[in-house]
């Protein structure tokens, strides 16, 4: 008897992020929160039919990975030069999701 093959299949799955209005008329712009727009993720269609698909040809989750963004933000000195700061920080937008699958070998083999 050989031992179980198994093949293996990685897949992104962005995470998007709510949208907020400022200012009015024709001054209001959008601007991204920092807040991840859960319900539209665990809503998407598109996501849960990838997801069923994958589950009917055999495919198993095997593990989630957050992917991250490193985001930086500088500060300005003050006249007298001893005020500067940075602070960095990270950001997720997304998961690898990680699957695997038996491979079938043939009596031939």
């Amino acid at each position: 008897m050989s031992p179980v093959r198994f093949e293996y299949h990685t897949e992104f799955a962005p995470l998007t992020y709510r949208v907020q209005e400022r200012g009015w008329l024709l001054f209001k712009q959008e601007i991204q929160s920092g807040t991840p727009d859960i319900a539209a993720f665990l809503a998407s269609t598109e996501r849960r039919a990838r997801l069923d698909e994958l589950g009917a040809q055999g495919w198993e989750l095997v593990s989630v990975q957050p992917v991250l963004e490193g985001r930086a933000q500088v500060g300005a000195q003050t006249a007298q030069g001893n005020q500067g700061w940075g602070v960095g920080y990270a950001v997720p937008i997304g998961f690898l999701l990680f699957f695997k699958r038996s491979i079938v070998q043939s009596e031939s083999q």
